[in-house]
């Protein structure tokens, strides 16, 4: 192969990977003049139509995304009896490499890398693809530090696979090392189970081992299913409880337990830098569990009504004409108890046996009942379901707020809650994030402040924030950024802010642009620049939503200045940029 010419362009060079199905090599593009990565199926699987339908499916399947973290595909073909995939080439190593070569990646640097591999995960699954052989081998890294998914060759799209596992060749369909349980049972693996291998990832990245290992593909399967993996502070003291409870929910057997979407675990994994301590990994209830717990609170709920009423009765009307009777005037206030029932006298202001003159006035404290309500997780249900039922836990209206955002819930459904779920006082204030009615967000950059007012009402959004910036081809008054990337989806009735090109007057200004990979929404973004002359200035602050953005910067300085990139405080990147 190496000298041949494929297609009459790909120039193959050298062998730069191997496989249990496939050849990659890397040769030179003649028509593009560009190194490119060149993946050939062996011709021995040239007439196997389970290995042809596989090498199929991951041309399809990397058709099907275009993403920062992720290879790209750039041509399929077949000539004579040869198949062939066209991808980027990567000049760099794969994360395994890494690993034998550091041992142990450290912390910060492997949920940096993580956080990137999941944004490229959370792009697979929302395309309908699920990778189900997430490795270190899998994941590539370039010269920069930049991590790109690999191999999407077992990829499942539309319809189900099975997993097998050979003990006598002690290979498997994907990597049994990192399976989850329901692939090393042979079920179907779905989105929580790349999440799953993910976590086994990481946990190799912090520790240099996998949790699971044996003397056969079937003996670490079976580990996978019934044994829990050891704590990683066991291994390497010098890695957060919160790092560790992250990687322990992911690790969870039960998928229902599991980290639901790449987004949700990308956002423990942000809070676990900067909350070591740990404490807020929270494992969600299942259906199961929620309905019964539901059941048990409406039976305690109607249980202690009564209960309260009739005490209510006894108590409060009993005592207060006790002591009308004695000829005191009585008031009531009502303050929480933990101890005593709704509506039973806690306290009075004049001391039992105490004698006063004839109408003299006495406060009764009378008990409100317990503070702590149980705040149900509230997601799925309709808005006027999760007020009543918060109304009739004793939470005030006016202590209810509402959130809209975009959702994969129906218009109008609880969409999230803060709290999360759990024991909260009635004097909590609660946020139900209800799921709204969606637009794509139009392109405002180039319109003038007026024209992009305009257009965003007309969308049904509100410019709530104009700040000015500086653009090296704008003209002034015009916008040269916007908080919410266009095309991205966004719930009717969001506030986006807008960046306006201010007027140079007769200054000349040095501009750049940076273009930047936001993983998650409402991310708080700062752009940290250090000119040639050591000056240190934020070229960008601002809170960015999921997508790429191409920010404009400028400098009173030419020349060559270093970029921080920081994604919720947490350093990302670090790179250099031209003013010109």
């Amino acid at each position: 192969m190496i000298g041949r010419v494929i297609a009459g362009r790909y120039e193959v060079q050298a062998v730069v990977g191997t496989g249990g199905m496939a050849v990659v090599y890397r040769a030179w593009d003649r028509q593009s003049s560009r190194m490119v990565a060149i993946k050939v199926l062996r011709p021995e699987f040239e007439q196997d139509q389970e290995f042809v339908r596989r090498f199929s499916r991951e041309a399809e399947a990397a058709a099907k995304m275009s993403h920062e973290n992720i290879v790209n595909l750039l041509d399929v073909g077949k000539e004579d009896n040869l198949r062939y995939i066209v991808m980027e080439y990567i000049d760099g190593k794969t994360l395994k490499d890494l690993i034998r070569q550091q041992g142990r990646i450290p912390a910060d640097q492997a949920v940096r890398m993580a956080i990137r591999t999941l944004a490229a995960v959370d792009h697979a699954h929302k395309n309908g693809i699920v990778h189900r052989d997430i490795k270190p081998q899998n994941i590539l890294v370039d010269q920069k530090g930049t991590v790109k998914v690999a191999d999407f060759g077992i990829a499942r799209l539309k319809t189900a696979q099975t997993t097998r596992i050979d003990d006598k060749q002690n290979s498997a369909l994907g990597s049994v090392h990192y399976f989850s349980p329901e692939q090393a049972s042979g079920e179907v693996a779905d989105e929580k189970s790349d999440l799953y291998s993910m976590g086994v990832v990481l946990y190799e990245m912090l520790t240099g081992e996998v949790p699971f290992d044996g003397d056969t593909a079937v003996s670490v399967a079976l580990k996978h299913v019934s044994e829990e993996p050891r704590s990683m502070r066991s291994l390497n003291g010098s890695i957060s409880r919160g790092l560790d409870e992250v990687v322990g929910r992911a690790l969870s057997k039960d998928a229902d337990k599991r980290y639901q979407t790449a987004a949700e675990f990308a956002g423990d994994l942000r809070k676990a830098l900067t909350r070591p301590k740990g404490g807020f990994v929270t494992y969600p209830l299942t259906k199961e569990e929620q309905e019964k717990l539901r059941e048990q609170k409406r039976r305690l709920l109607l249980k202690r009504k009564k209960r309260l009423r009739l005490m209510s009765r006894i108590s409060a009307a009993a005592v207060g004409l006790a002591v009308k009777d004695a000829g005191f005037k009585p008031s009531a206030e009502y303050a929480y108890s933990e101890d005593a029932p709704k509506g039973q006298v806690i306290r009075q202001s004049v001391a039992a046996g105490s004698r006063r003159k004839q109408g003299t006035g006495i406060l009764l404290t009378v008990s409100a009942g317990s503070q702590w309500v149980f705040f149900e997780d509230m997601r799925g249900r309709t808005l006027d379901d999760a007020r009543n039922a918060l109304i009739e836990l004793g939470v005030p209206e006016e202590r209810i707020s509402l959130g809209y955002v975009a959702s994969d819930q129906p218009p109008g459904a609880v969409a999230g809650q803060m709290p999360e779920p759990g024991w909260i006082t009635r004097e909590t204030d609660v946020q139900l994030i209800v799921s709204a009615e969606t637009v794509k967000m139009p392109t405002l950059t180039g319109l003038t402040l007026e024209g992009a007012k305009a257009l965003a009402e007309a969308n049904g959004l509100i410019v709530q924030e104009v700040q000015e910036g500086y653009s090296a081809d704008a003209p002034a008054g015009t916008v040269i950024a916007q908080s919410i990337a266009p095309d991205a989806p966004v719930a009717v009735g969001s506030g986006i802010t807008l960046t306006i090109s201010q007027s140079r007057e007769t200054m000349y200004y040095p501009a750049a642009s940076y273009t930047m990979v936001v993983p998650l929404d409402q991310i708080e973004v700062r752009l940290e620049l250090t000119s040639p002359s050591g000056r240190e200035f934020d070229g960008y602050v601002g809170t960015l939503d999921k997508g790429t953005h191409r920010i404009e910067l400028s400098s009173t300085e030419q020349g060559l200045h270093t970029l921080r990139e920081y994604l919720d405080g947490v350093l990302m990147a670090e790179t250099k940029v031209m003013f010109e």
